[in-house]
Protein backbone atom coordinates (compact mmCIF):
# COMPACT_ATOMS: atom_id res chain seq x y z
CA UNK A 1 0.00 0.00 0.00
CA UNK A 2 2.54 2.35 0.90
CA UNK A 3 6.57 2.34 0.17
CA UNK A 4 9.13 2.67 3.16
CA UNK A 5 9.78 5.97 2.67
CA UNK A 6 6.11 6.68 3.24
CA UNK A 7 5.15 4.28 6.08
CA UNK A 8 8.16 6.10 7.63
CA UNK A 9 6.55 9.23 7.94
CA UNK A 10 3.58 8.44 8.45
CA UNK A 11 5.37 6.71 11.71
CA UNK A 12 7.28 9.86 12.72
CA UNK A 13 3.87 11.85 12.54
CA UNK A 14 2.72 9.70 14.79
CA UNK A 15 4.86 10.76 17.34
CA UNK A 16 3.71 13.64 19.49
CA UNK A 17 5.36 17.13 19.40
CA UNK A 18 6.97 16.00 16.62
CA UNK A 19 5.81 18.31 13.39
CA UNK A 20 6.53 18.63 9.91
CA UNK A 21 9.21 21.25 10.34
CA UNK A 22 11.48 18.49 13.09
CA UNK A 23 10.77 15.61 10.27
CA UNK A 24 12.34 17.27 7.31
CA UNK A 25 14.78 18.61 9.69
CA UNK A 26 15.95 14.48 10.43
CA UNK A 27 15.22 13.69 7.09
CA UNK A 28 18.28 16.53 6.19
CA UNK A 29 20.53 15.03 8.66
CA UNK A 30 20.48 11.97 8.04
CA UNK A 31 20.44 12.21 3.97
CA UNK A 32 17.22 10.37 3.72
CA UNK A 33 14.45 7.89 4.89
CA UNK A 34 16.49 4.91 4.32
CA UNK A 35 19.30 6.34 6.46
CA UNK A 36 17.18 7.70 9.39
CA UNK A 37 15.62 4.46 9.92
CA UNK A 38 19.05 2.74 9.91
CA UNK A 39 21.39 5.01 11.38
CA UNK A 40 18.94 6.59 14.00
CA UNK A 41 19.57 4.94 16.77
CA UNK A 42 23.55 4.92 17.08
CA UNK A 43 23.83 8.35 15.77
CA UNK A 44 21.86 10.26 18.84
CA UNK A 45 24.74 12.93 18.98
CA UNK A 46 23.39 13.84 15.33
CA UNK A 47 19.82 13.21 16.14
CA UNK A 48 19.85 15.52 19.30
CA UNK A 49 20.83 19.10 17.19
CA UNK A 50 17.20 18.74 16.20
CA UNK A 51 15.29 17.02 18.52
CA UNK A 52 15.30 17.15 22.67
CA UNK A 53 16.57 13.77 24.58
CA UNK A 54 12.90 12.97 25.58
CA UNK A 55 11.28 13.40 21.86
CA UNK A 56 14.44 11.29 20.65
CA UNK A 57 14.04 8.22 22.89
CA UNK A 58 9.92 8.58 21.38
CA UNK A 59 10.97 8.39 17.72
CA UNK A 60 13.06 5.49 18.28
CA UNK A 61 10.81 3.77 19.72
CA UNK A 62 8.71 4.77 17.14
CA UNK A 63 11.14 3.95 14.22
CA UNK A 64 10.82 0.26 15.03
CA UNK A 65 9.72 -1.94 12.57
CA UNK A 66 6.53 -3.53 14.51
CA UNK A 67 5.51 0.23 15.75
CA UNK A 68 6.13 1.64 12.18
CA UNK A 69 3.50 -1.48 11.05
CA UNK A 70 0.64 -0.53 13.36
CA UNK A 71 1.30 3.25 13.27
CA UNK A 72 0.66 2.69 9.59
CA UNK A 73 -2.51 0.11 10.47
CA UNK A 74 -4.09 3.33 12.65
CA UNK A 75 -3.64 5.95 10.51
CA UNK A 76 -6.21 4.17 7.95
CA UNK A 77 -8.44 2.77 10.16
CA UNK A 78 -12.24 3.81 9.85
CA UNK A 79 -12.19 4.73 6.02
CA UNK A 80 -9.36 7.62 6.65
CA UNK A 81 -6.30 7.55 3.73
CA UNK A 82 -3.42 8.78 3.54
CA UNK A 83 -0.75 10.70 1.58
CA UNK A 84 2.75 11.75 2.29
CA UNK A 85 5.34 14.60 0.60
CA UNK A 86 6.83 11.10 -0.86
CA UNK A 87 3.49 10.21 -3.06
CA UNK A 88 2.43 11.08 -5.72
CA UNK A 89 -1.29 12.11 -5.40
CA UNK A 90 0.17 14.87 -2.69
CA UNK A 91 -1.60 18.37 -3.25
CA UNK A 92 1.01 20.19 -5.72
CA UNK A 93 -0.36 23.12 -3.89
CA UNK A 94 1.45 22.31 -0.61
CA UNK A 95 4.67 21.22 -1.58
CA UNK A 96 5.83 24.92 -2.43
CA UNK A 97 4.73 26.53 0.95
CA UNK A 98 6.90 27.62 3.77
CA UNK A 99 6.69 24.48 5.88
CA UNK A 100 4.70 22.15 4.30
CA UNK A 101 3.05 19.17 6.24
CA UNK A 102 5.07 15.87 5.28
CA UNK A 103 1.53 14.04 6.14
CA UNK A 104 -1.88 14.41 5.32
CA UNK A 105 -4.82 12.14 6.47
CA UNK A 106 -7.88 12.60 4.28
CA UNK A 107 -11.65 11.65 3.95
CA UNK A 108 -13.36 12.21 0.40
CA UNK A 109 -12.29 12.83 -3.03
CA UNK A 110 -8.35 14.32 -2.94
CA UNK A 111 -8.64 15.37 -6.78
CA UNK A 112 -10.82 18.52 -5.91
CA UNK A 113 -7.42 20.10 -4.89
CA UNK A 114 -6.39 19.93 -8.68
CA UNK A 115 -9.24 22.10 -8.72
CA UNK A 116 -9.58 26.47 -8.56
CA UNK A 117 -10.00 27.53 -4.78
CA UNK A 118 -11.46 29.99 -2.54
CA UNK A 119 -11.19 29.84 0.99
CA UNK A 120 -13.51 31.31 2.96
CA UNK A 121 -12.69 32.02 6.34
CA UNK A 122 -14.19 34.63 9.30
CA UNK A 123 -15.05 34.56 13.40
CA UNK A 124 -16.76 31.86 15.41
CA UNK A 125 -18.42 34.05 16.82
CA UNK A 126 -19.48 35.97 13.53
CA UNK A 127 -22.88 38.58 13.44
CA UNK A 128 -25.86 37.76 11.45
CA UNK A 129 -24.51 40.26 9.05
CA UNK A 130 -21.42 38.28 8.88
CA UNK A 131 -23.64 34.87 8.03
CA UNK A 132 -25.42 36.68 5.72
CA UNK A 133 -22.42 38.10 3.92
CA UNK A 134 -20.50 34.18 3.95
CA UNK A 135 -23.76 32.67 2.70
CA UNK A 136 -23.85 35.64 -0.50
CA UNK A 137 -20.72 34.72 -1.66
CA UNK A 138 -20.38 31.47 -1.04
CA UNK A 139 -23.72 30.84 -3.18
CA UNK A 140 -22.23 33.02 -6.14
CA UNK A 141 -18.08 31.51 -6.33
CA UNK A 142 -19.21 27.74 -5.09
CA UNK A 143 -20.60 27.92 -8.76
CA UNK A 144 -16.95 28.21 -10.10
CA UNK A 145 -14.61 27.58 -7.22
CA UNK A 146 -14.30 24.35 -4.53
CA UNK A 147 -14.90 26.45 -1.57
CA UNK A 148 -12.14 25.23 1.34
CA UNK A 149 -12.52 26.39 4.97
CA UNK A 150 -11.58 25.23 8.82
CA UNK A 151 -14.82 23.34 9.83
CA UNK A 152 -15.25 25.87 12.42
CA UNK A 153 -18.48 27.37 14.15
CA UNK A 154 -20.00 30.49 12.81
CA UNK A 155 -18.16 31.93 8.75
CA UNK A 156 -16.81 28.43 8.73
CA UNK A 157 -19.78 26.21 8.88
CA UNK A 158 -22.05 28.82 6.90
CA UNK A 159 -19.22 28.39 3.99
CA UNK A 160 -19.70 24.65 3.81
CA UNK A 161 -22.94 24.67 4.71
CA UNK A 162 -23.54 26.83 2.02
CA UNK A 163 -21.77 24.89 -0.74
CA UNK A 164 -22.74 21.97 0.15
CA UNK A 165 -26.50 22.98 -0.15
CA UNK A 166 -26.13 24.46 -2.93
CA UNK A 167 -24.84 21.42 -4.87
CA UNK A 168 -21.01 23.20 -5.25
CA UNK A 169 -18.10 21.35 -4.08
CA UNK A 170 -15.99 21.88 -0.29
CA UNK A 171 -12.85 20.77 1.27
CA UNK A 172 -12.83 21.21 5.16
CA UNK A 173 -9.27 21.41 6.72
CA UNK A 174 -9.31 20.02 10.61
CA UNK A 175 -6.75 21.00 13.35
CA UNK A 176 -7.54 17.76 14.94
CA UNK A 177 -7.62 14.06 14.20
CA UNK A 178 -9.93 12.06 12.87
CA UNK A 179 -10.96 10.86 16.55
CA UNK A 180 -11.14 13.64 17.81
CA UNK A 181 -13.29 15.66 15.35
CA UNK A 182 -13.65 19.63 16.83
CA UNK A 183 -15.86 21.16 17.30
CA UNK A 184 -17.13 17.77 18.13
CA UNK A 185 -20.93 18.88 17.58
CA UNK A 186 -20.01 18.84 14.08
CA UNK A 187 -19.16 15.69 13.82
CA UNK A 188 -22.58 15.85 11.04
CA UNK A 189 -20.89 18.39 9.12
CA UNK A 190 -17.54 16.15 9.01
CA UNK A 191 -19.76 13.10 7.77
CA UNK A 192 -21.26 15.38 5.02
CA UNK A 193 -17.99 17.19 3.64
CA UNK A 194 -16.26 13.80 3.54
CA UNK A 195 -19.08 12.36 1.58
CA UNK A 196 -19.56 15.37 -1.00
CA UNK A 197 -16.38 16.99 -0.71
CA UNK A 198 -13.03 16.41 1.05
CA UNK A 199 -11.81 16.27 4.54
CA UNK A 200 -8.57 16.43 5.73
CA UNK A 201 -5.71 16.95 8.35
CA UNK A 202 -1.89 17.04 9.07
CA UNK A 203 -2.42 15.37 12.19
CA UNK A 204 -2.76 11.79 13.36
CA UNK A 205 -6.04 9.74 14.31
CA UNK A 206 -6.02 10.75 18.10
CA UNK A 207 -4.36 14.09 17.78
CA UNK A 208 -6.30 16.61 20.28
CA UNK A 209 -7.36 19.80 19.16
CA UNK A 210 -4.66 21.70 21.08
CA UNK A 211 -5.13 25.36 20.57
CA UNK A 212 -1.71 25.58 18.63
CA UNK A 213 -2.48 23.03 15.82
CA UNK A 214 -5.19 26.12 14.40
CA UNK A 215 -2.51 28.43 13.37
CA UNK A 216 -0.76 25.54 11.99
CA UNK A 217 -3.95 24.42 9.94
CA UNK A 218 -4.49 27.93 8.77
CA UNK A 219 -1.35 27.59 6.58
CA UNK A 220 -2.64 24.63 4.77
CA UNK A 221 -6.44 26.44 4.25
CA UNK A 222 -4.60 29.18 2.63
CA UNK A 223 -2.01 26.95 0.79
CA UNK A 224 -4.84 25.10 -0.90
CA UNK A 225 -6.14 28.18 -1.72
CA UNK A 226 -5.70 30.52 -5.01
CA UNK A 227 -7.22 33.09 -3.17
CA UNK A 228 -8.21 33.72 0.17
CA UNK A 229 -11.83 35.74 1.40
CA UNK A 230 -12.00 37.19 4.80
CA UNK A 231 -15.89 37.62 5.73
CA UNK A 232 -15.92 39.14 9.33
CA UNK A 233 -12.97 38.77 11.74
CA UNK A 234 -12.43 40.74 15.56
CA UNK A 235 -9.66 41.83 17.18
CA UNK A 236 -7.83 39.39 18.17
CA UNK A 237 -9.30 36.33 15.28
CA UNK A 238 -7.47 33.60 14.53
CA UNK A 239 -8.42 34.87 10.90
CA UNK A 240 -5.22 36.93 11.29
CA UNK A 241 -2.82 33.83 11.03
CA UNK A 242 -4.59 32.66 7.96
CA UNK A 243 -4.27 36.12 6.50
CA UNK A 244 -0.52 36.26 7.25
CA UNK A 245 0.01 32.72 5.56
CA UNK A 246 -1.49 33.89 2.74
CA UNK A 247 0.37 37.04 1.96
CA UNK A 248 3.63 34.60 2.84
CA UNK A 249 2.54 32.54 -0.07
CA UNK A 250 1.54 34.63 -2.06
CA UNK A 251 -2.26 34.11 -1.86
CA UNK A 252 -5.00 36.57 -3.81
CA UNK A 253 -6.37 38.13 -0.40
CA UNK A 254 -9.92 39.71 0.01
CA UNK A 255 -11.68 41.60 2.61
CA UNK A 256 -15.23 42.46 3.15
CA UNK A 257 -15.96 45.65 4.80
CA UNK A 258 -18.03 45.52 8.16
CA UNK A 259 -20.19 47.25 10.72
CA UNK A 260 -17.39 49.88 11.97
CA UNK A 261 -19.21 49.49 15.33
CA UNK A 262 -19.68 46.25 15.38
CA UNK A 263 -16.70 43.95 17.28
CA UNK A 264 -17.18 41.00 15.06
CA UNK A 265 -15.35 43.49 12.63
CA UNK A 266 -12.64 45.22 14.15
CA UNK A 267 -9.93 42.86 12.73
CA UNK A 268 -11.33 42.26 9.17
CA UNK A 269 -11.46 46.14 8.79
CA UNK A 270 -8.38 46.89 10.26
CA UNK A 271 -7.02 44.02 7.93
CA UNK A 272 -8.66 46.08 4.97
CA UNK A 273 -7.05 49.53 5.98
CA UNK A 274 -3.33 47.98 5.78
CA UNK A 275 -4.31 45.89 2.58
CA UNK A 276 -4.56 48.11 -0.45
CA UNK A 277 -6.39 46.82 -3.04
CA UNK A 278 -8.12 43.90 -1.25
CA UNK A 279 -11.47 45.01 -0.75
CA UNK A 280 -14.53 43.52 -2.31
CA UNK A 281 -18.39 43.86 -2.25
CA UNK A 282 -19.27 41.17 -4.63
CA UNK A 283 -18.66 37.20 -5.33
CA UNK A 284 -18.28 39.30 -9.11
CA UNK A 285 -15.17 41.03 -7.63
CA UNK A 286 -13.90 37.87 -7.09
CA UNK A 287 -14.78 36.02 -9.79
CA UNK A 288 -13.33 39.03 -12.17
CA UNK A 289 -10.12 39.17 -10.40
CA UNK A 290 -9.45 35.47 -10.56
CA UNK A 291 -10.65 35.59 -14.56
CA UNK A 292 -13.86 33.64 -14.05
CA UNK A 293 -16.71 36.53 -14.91
CA UNK A 294 -16.63 35.41 -18.55
CA UNK A 295 -20.49 34.00 -19.34
CA UNK A 296 -20.32 36.92 -22.57
CA UNK A 297 -16.55 35.15 -23.09
CA UNK A 298 -17.49 31.71 -22.90
CA UNK A 299 -19.74 32.03 -25.88
CA UNK A 300 -16.76 33.70 -27.65
CA UNK A 301 -14.61 30.30 -27.06
CA UNK A 302 -16.88 27.72 -27.66
CA UNK A 303 -14.26 24.55 -27.47
CA UNK A 304 -13.98 22.51 -30.80
CA UNK A 305 -14.17 19.11 -30.13
CA UNK A 306 -9.62 18.88 -30.45
CA UNK A 307 -9.33 21.88 -28.07
CA UNK A 308 -12.22 20.20 -25.76
CA UNK A 309 -10.27 17.28 -25.96
CA UNK A 310 -7.11 18.78 -25.04
CA UNK A 311 -8.93 20.69 -22.26
CA UNK A 312 -10.36 17.45 -20.85
CA UNK A 313 -6.51 15.94 -20.87
CA UNK A 314 -4.68 19.40 -18.79
CA UNK A 315 -7.89 19.61 -16.21
CA UNK A 316 -6.01 17.78 -13.29
CA UNK A 317 -2.79 19.66 -14.22
CA UNK A 318 0.06 20.20 -16.81
CA UNK A 319 1.22 17.65 -19.54
CA UNK A 320 4.21 17.17 -21.96
CA UNK A 321 3.45 17.73 -25.63
CA UNK A 322 4.26 13.44 -26.35
CA UNK A 323 1.36 12.94 -22.96
CA UNK A 324 -0.98 15.03 -25.06
CA UNK A 325 -0.37 13.32 -28.53
CA UNK A 326 -0.73 9.77 -26.82
CA UNK A 327 -4.01 10.61 -24.83
CA UNK A 328 -5.42 12.52 -27.29
CA UNK A 329 -4.68 10.51 -30.28
CA UNK A 330 -4.46 13.62 -32.58
CA UNK A 331 -1.89 14.00 -35.66
CA UNK A 332 1.45 15.78 -34.63
CA UNK A 333 0.08 18.63 -36.70
CA UNK A 334 -3.79 19.13 -35.36
CA UNK A 335 -2.02 19.09 -31.69
CA UNK A 336 0.27 21.83 -32.62
CA UNK A 337 -2.14 24.05 -34.45
CA UNK A 338 -4.99 23.21 -31.41
CA UNK A 339 -2.33 24.13 -28.89
CA UNK A 340 -0.93 27.39 -30.39
CA UNK A 341 -4.75 28.43 -31.51
CA UNK A 342 -6.02 27.64 -27.41
CA UNK A 343 -2.66 30.02 -26.46
CA UNK A 344 -3.41 32.55 -28.83
CA UNK A 345 -7.32 32.83 -26.80
CA UNK A 346 -5.29 32.59 -23.91
CA UNK A 347 -6.69 29.59 -22.66
CA UNK A 348 -3.08 27.70 -22.15
CA UNK A 349 0.00 28.74 -21.80
CA UNK A 350 3.36 26.46 -22.89
CA UNK A 351 5.43 26.01 -19.98
CA UNK A 352 9.67 25.13 -20.19
CA UNK A 353 10.00 21.78 -21.47
CA UNK A 354 7.62 21.67 -24.07
CA UNK A 355 4.54 21.47 -21.48
CA UNK A 356 1.12 22.89 -21.11
CA UNK A 357 -1.12 24.09 -18.45
CA UNK A 358 -4.91 25.46 -18.77
CA UNK A 359 -4.83 29.42 -17.67
CA UNK A 360 -8.16 30.14 -15.48
CA UNK A 361 -9.75 31.36 -18.82
CA UNK A 362 -9.18 28.43 -19.59
CA UNK A 363 -10.89 25.81 -17.11
CA UNK A 364 -14.65 25.32 -17.45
Amino acid sequence: MFDFDETLLISLNSVDGLYSNKQRELLELFGGASALAEEFSSCRDVALKAVSPKLYDEIKQALDGGNISRAVEKAVAGGVRVTTLFSDDYPAALRDIPEPPTVLYYKGDLKLLDKPSVSVVGSRKCSDYGRRVARYFTERLAERLVIISGMAYGIDETAHKTALDCGGETVAVMGSGFNRIYPSGHKWLCDRIAEQGLVLTEFPPDAPPNQFHFPMRNRIISGLSDGVLIVEAGRKSGTQTTLNHALDQGKRVYIVPNDIFSQCSVGSNEMLKNLQGALVTSPEDILADMGLDRAERQSAHQLTFGEQSVADKLAYGKKHFNQLLEETKLAVSELQYILSDMEIKGLLIRLAGNEYQLTMEGIK
